[in-house]
């Protein structure tokens, strides 16, 4: 027995000086990273702020402090929208490659355009694109680097590597021959064992997971110095802390998206730990920061050539769509329902609703063909897609809210306490009946129910077996809208549940996609909105 425990207790002795060996080998020192996430193909200012030649104005002025310990990383999602559609990601890389990028990782935009397209626009890339969770279907390593190791000139040996969402198959529809792995903190696990052999002083995770699971990989797992990520747009003006096993801290830091400010993170290593020290900021690339002309003049001819073809058709339009102020905000219309099925689609949800008010143009959009700049004469003001969910009491919720929008013959119900015209909603996976002689719902400018409605007489929902049912209150429904409605907008503070998070997509772009999805732009008035007048 008393051997034993002399055995153990010389263990737990040897398991101490080799740590203390190991931490006294290492390298401390000061590392600079800055960083650009979720640019979504937004590389030139828009408004006189953000876009790639100002990151690298600002960029260089702090690698200039100290080259030698100098990293400049992304964190995924370079790619989307027209700008990928045409030229796959060449111009994006052509900036980031003349930037002088140290490493990045992908994120579930650059899958938009499928599995071909995907490696079209990392070929372009002249940096390591690392990441270390991704598959093919058969369960092999997708042909990428898991990580990337480079020793700085302080002499501080740094591991980089990369993590994409699990959820890539519900938040692109070109991901379908690749499988992520799920356990983000066990995959982080793997790849510290996996790096021991590089002995780094410095491990660096590019993640494009989102803030929250970033905070559950930092508190589960000890080793990795620094998270820089992306996927939430979160835009962290300080950076965060956070402690994992044994006391471990990591520090994470992730600069908002479009390219509209710059991540600045001062990583001090002493020991082998995050030193005290370390700080994370942002710079944002406002009109008062002056554009890099080499990096300007780099990516201006894809600028120029994207103008002239944002007019080229992208698909056929066999019928009229109808945009009509006094029909997509008062009626089911042809173009109402199109752009509903394509947020329904896109996001994999069983019911879908846009609010009139956000399809522009109040016109009929004649046959032909349409083209990205038609679409965004459509949907101008930049919205993203949501998805949640309710139960079938709110989504009733929310239907009354939508009829309140309707003036009945005779109606002297005060318009203040209405959702205004432009919250009449064009819906998908539903069908509706609409009495707009009776009560409206009335919800005052505080959001404050005033007097509950009662014009919503039937209510049905598209079933899985392709029959309709009707909506039970108790049962719960995944809904897909805009940014806009998701977060109260139009009086809509029912869908101000919690559940909703962002597609990261603009409305505009899931159309398009959705078009292309069809192979033309056609849809018909289906009745799905029925109203008694």
């Amino acid at each position: 027995m008393r051997t034993r425990r002399f055995i153990t207790v010389a263990l737990l002795a040897l398991t101490l000086a080799l740590s203390f060996a190991a931490a006294a080998a290492a390298v401390d020192g000061r590392l600079t990273l800055v960083s650009l996430n979720d640019v979504h193909g937004r590389i030139y200012p828009e408004k006189e702020a953000g876009g790639l030649a100002k990151a690298f104005t600002v960029a260089e002025g702090i690698r200039a402090n100290d080259p030698g310990n100098f990293f400049f990383v992304h964190a995924g999602d370079i790619n989307e929208g027209p700008m990928f559609f045409y030229f796959h990601g060449k111009p994006e890389m052509t900036g980031f490659n003349a930037m002088g990028l140290s490493v990045g990782t992908i994120g579930n935009h650059e899958f938009d355009l499928g599995k071909d397209v995907f490696f079209e626009a990392l070929g372009y890339a002249e940096f390591p694109v690392v990441v270390s969770n991704l598959r093919l279907k058969d369960g092999t390593p997708a042909p990428l680097p898991e990580y990337f190791v480079k020793t700085a000139e302080n002499g501080m040996k740094v591991a980089f590597f990369g993590l994409v969402t699990p959820a890539l198959a519900f938040v692109t529809k070109g991901s379908e021959d690749f499988r992520p792995g799920q356990d983000l903190p066990a995959e982080a696990e793997r790849m510290l064992n996996i790096l021991k052999n590089e002995k780094p002083d410095a491990v660096i995770l590019l993640s494009h997971c989102g803030l929250d699971a970033d905070r559950e990989i930092a508190s589960k797992v000890a080793g990795i110095h620094a998270i820089i990520g992306g996927h939430s747009h979160t835009l962290m003006e300080e950076g965060e802390f956070v402690e994992g096993p044994g006391g471990w801290k990591t520090l994470i830091g992730q600069a908002g998206s479009y390219a509209r400010h710059l991540g600045v993170m001062e990583l001090a290593v002493k020991d082998g730990a995050v030193s005290p020290e370390s700080s994370w900021r942002v710079q944002e690339l406002d009109a008062s920061v002056a554009e890099d002309e080499h990096i300007a003049a780099l990516i201006e001819p894809f600028r120029k050539e994207l103008e002239e073809r944002f007019s080229e058709p992208i698909a056929d339009q066999p019928v009229d769509m109808d945009a009509r102020k006094g029909a997509i905000r008062c009626q089911e219309t042809n173009l109402g329902n199109l752009v509903a099925d394509a947020f329904r689609w896109k996001a994999g949800s069983q019911v879908a609703i846009v609010n009139g008010g956000g399809i522009r143009g109040d016109q009929v959009y004649p046959a032909g063909k349409i083209s990205y700049a038609e679409i965004n004469k459509m949907m101008p003001f930049g919205n993203t897609l949501y998805v949640g969910k309710v139960t079938g009491d709110e989504l009733l919720q929310v239907m009354e809210t939508s009829a309140s929008a309707l003036i009945g013959e005779g109606d002297e119900y005060d318009e203040s306490l209405r959702t205004p015209t432009g919250g009449f909603m064009q819906v998908s996976g539903i069908r509706v009946e609409i009495d707009a002689r009776k009560k409206p719902r009335l919800i005052d400018n505080n959001g404050v129910l005033r007097e509950d409605g009662d014009r919503v007489v039937k209510l049905e929902v598209l079933g899985a077996d392709g029959q309709w049912e009707a909506v039970d209150p108790a049962k719960e429904y995944t809904l897909a809208t805009s940014d806009w409605t998701a977060g109260g907008g139009d009086k809509y503070v029912v869908l101000k549940n919690g559940s909703f998070v962002s597609l990261e997509q603009f409305i505009m772009e899931s159309t398009a996609e959705y078009i292309r999805h069809l192979g033309e732009m056609r849809a018909e008035v289906e009745g799905r909105i029925t109203i008694i007048r």
